[in-house]
């Protein structure tokens, strides 16, 4: 799709729902940088004023904002898990300013804790083990430290509402040593 990264910051919303989900942005490459600025731009455009957005309107910007990262990790790859961590930060801000509403996926909170728990690099018990002697610890050890708090803070930001949920006790394993990762 030719013009695909042009004048992202010129869109309006329904117009960067119309832009990724056209069938073309499927194909598409681009640098990691082009990607990058267009989820930017794209979660700008949702965030501005979610609480106008009608139930239709919510569900086309999900598909598209879906459509977006899925087409950024095929062209890029998964980018040390940047396309997830956009979607949670998105979906942890949109829940926090908006709340939850179980008939609009990017407002069901959720999916934010699944799928963190789902990418952490390692198990709580040998995070307890390594995150004291972080500083002893071989880089790719402190980068899979590191990349535990950063998936966590969406889910952190969200907690209130996912009381009821049914992995809750695995996250407040997590969350009990979220304070001492590096």
């Amino acid at each position: 799709m030719s013009g695909l990264f042009d004048g992202l910051d010129r869109l309006d919303l329904d117009a960067h729902v119309r832009r990724w989900t056209a069938p073309e942005v499927t194909r598409t490459a681009g640098a990691v940088s082009e990607w990058i600025g267009a989820a930017q731009m794209f979660a700008a455009r949702i965030q501005r004023d979610p609480a106008r957005l009608t139930g239709e309107q919510w569900r086309a910007v999900a598909e598209a904002w879906s459509a977006l990262l899925a087409a950024a990790e095929r062209a890029t790859g998964p980018r040390h898990n940047e396309w997830l961590l956009r979607d949670l930060w998105l979906r942890a801000n949109l829940l926090r300013e908006v709340g939850a509403a179980p008939d609009v996926p990017l407002l069901v909170p959720g999916p934010v804790l699944d799928r963190t728990l789902d990418a952490m690099p390692m198990d709580p018990d040998k995070a307890v083990a390594l995150a004291p002697r972080w500083r002893e610890l071989d880089r790719a050890q402190v980068l899979s430290l590191r990349m535990v708090r950063r998936l966590l803070s969406p889910a952190r930001a969200v907690a209130p509402l996912l009381a009821d949920h049914p992995r809750r006790g695995e996250f407040e394993a997590w969350d009990r040593i979220a304070d001492s990762l590096p």
